[in-house]
């Protein structure tokens, strides 16, 4: 399931112009399986905002600045198809959420509507995937504590880390978007560790994979095994997909979380440890 969204979240939309031609038909893909093939006159308004969309991105390589300049765009200009159109290069559910409830009824309801269908879609099965993990971790509410052996062999209470800002990472050795997370979790490590810690919950692992795992990746901050009967953390947060991420306050109420694409991290955290 998790992969699916991820896929969907990841669709391809492709230009064709021709400025001999009076009209400009472009098709709209999800993978290599064509969504919508729309002809529209080069001279149209939907044209000129599909190309001061395209220069948004253009040039852009790093994915976070990228995903940071189209909500950017899309918050500020709500009634252009061609912030539709630049919706399909996100990836992550946190920029749709922002995103699409933003967009007028005539970008919904206009030329773009199958593509804007198709993300509404996306949107609907990533809730029904985490909505398990909604239940259990509560924006605004008081994390739920645990203690869990840490990597040298001692009690770790999430309750004795209170007056600080604590990242919980839910990931596994045998992850790979969970390995491919990791610099964006040690730049923001980096960025905050004089106010925050950050708790490796590694899951359905062994302990040497696990050991192995921190001292491969270099892996800076605190670490603890999950435990699989009685002391199952990723079972009381709810976790359903891995890496998530849950972002808990001073004073031990959660702030954000996220099971998602990691490129998209910072989005979800950055503005929340001013």
């Amino acid at each position: 399931m998790k992969r699916i969204i991820l896929t969907l979240l990841s669709a391809v939309v492709t230009l064709t112009v021709s400025a001999q031609q009076a009209d400009t038909t472009f098709v709209v893909y999800y993978g290599y399986q064509p969504i919508d093939t729309i002809t529209i006159c080069k001279t149209s308004k939907t044209f000129l905002q599909l190309q001061e969309a395209e220069s948004v991105v253009k040039g852009i390589t790093d994915e976070p600045i990228k995903h940071r300049a189209i909500v950017e765009y899309v918050l500020s200009h709500p009634d252009s198809d061609g912030s539709v159109y630049l919706m399909s290069y996100l990836s992550g559910m946190i920029n749709f959420r922002k995103c699409l409830p933003v967009l007028t009824e005539r970008v919904r309801q206009g030329v773009m509507k199958r593509l804007y269908d198709f993300f509404i879609a996306a949107k609907a099965e990533s809730d029904a995937f985490t909505s398990i993990t909604a239940k259990a971790i509560k924006i605004g509410e008081e994390a739920a504590d645990f203690a869990l052996e840490d990597i040298n062999g001692k009690m770790l209470a999430l309750s004795s880390l209170r007056g600080k800002y604590v990242m919980l990472d839910f990931w596994g050795s045998w992850c790979g978007a969970c390995i491919r997370s990791f610099p964006h979790l040690k730049a923001f490590y980096e960025q905050h560790r004089d106010k925050l810690e950050v708790i490796g919950i590694a899951c359905h692992d062994t302990k040497e994979k696990w050991h192995a795992a921190v001292q491969r990746h270099k892996l800076p901050w605190l670490h603890v095994l999950n435990g699989e009967r009685t002391d199952d953390v990723a079972t009381l947060y709810g976790v359903q997909g891995y890496p998530t991420y849950v972002l808990i306050a001073p004073d031990g109420k959660v702030l954000q979380w996220m099971s998602d694409d990691p490129e998209t991290f910072d989005l979800y955290f950055d503005n929340l440890l001013f």
